[in-house]
């Protein structure tokens, strides 16, 4: 990404202008109605069911910036159609945590949240790589993670045959991990293929594919990830700004860089 001596305050307005004129309001969050589970990992994600009568994998603000690295990468993966939990916004309410001891960690208010994928198996390599179904999964998944810089990766894999794969739980992603900074972003190293997909043996067809749906994703919807996150997250405005500038430029570099894996 270019440096910070190569950016102008006219670049940076502008992209203030359009985070500001996004509509985060288009996201309304779902309140958080009755606790199912809780797993004891650093995160504290916690299981809930929710005002759609869905299941989602909540992480509250006490996992700090991970919700933020969370939430962008499952809307980012969303757009580009990969296999990634469903993202949302969950409203936790201060009388759900009174009266439930398993949620005494979350703070009241807004919360990263993913619908649940069930029948699952945790998997921290791939698997089942030459399964028919996940050919363009994969090319997907392999997209979005040389897009956004992959760290402590973890997939899921349907435990019933086709052995479908997912991603999830990706706190962890951007340079810097859930610390990073706008140094960090500006001096990332260029996109690569993660280690994790050389044994994917992806076709140029299926490259084609994944490219395709990354091109085609509205620049305004890139803007409107990032415009989503609730200030109450912490993510300032030149922080949103340096990450769009950021996805753009990535973006606009991914298809040199994976056709050059072919």
């Amino acid at each position: 990404m270019r440096n910070e001596a190569n950016r102008t305050d006219q670049e940076d307005e502008h992209w203030k202008q359009m985070l500001q004129n996004a509509s985060p309001t288009q996201d309304p969050p779902l309140q958080a109605r009755t606790y199912l589970r809780a797993w004891r990992t650093k995160a504290q994600p916690v299981l809930l069911n929710c005002a759609d009568g869905g299941q989602y994998m909540v992480k509250g603000r006490q996992a700090g910036r991970q919700i933020i690295n969370d939430q962008v990468v499952a809307r980012l993966g969303t757009l580009l159609g990969a296999p990634v939990g469903e993202p949302k916004l969950i409203d936790v309410p201060s009388a759900l945590i009174e009266i439930e001891p398993n949620l005494s960690h979350l703070q009241p208010g807004i919360a990263h949240g993913t619908r649940f994928i069930p029948d699952c198996m945790d998997q921290p390599e791939l698997i089942a790589t030459s399964q028919p179904e996940n050919r363009s999964r994969l090319a997907r998944l392999a997209v979005l993670y040389a897009w956004v810089v992959p760290g402590d990766w973890q997939f899921l894999f349907s435990k019933s045959p086709p052995r479908l794969v997912y991603s999830v739980d990706h706190g962890h992603f951007f340079p810097g991990g859930p610390e990073w900074t706008v140094r960090d972003l500006q001096q990332a190293a260029p996109p690569y293929l993660p280690s994790c997909f050389s044994v994917c043996a992806l076709t140029p067809e299926d490259w084609v594919e994944a490219l395709l749906a990354l091109s085609q994703i509205p620049e305004e919807e890139i803007v409107h990830t990032v415009a989503a996150i609730p200030e109450e997250w912490g993510l300032t405005i030149e922080e949103r700004v340096v990450l769009v500038q950021y996805l753009l430029y990535r973006r606009s570099e991914l298809p040199s860089t994976l056709q050059a894996e072919e």
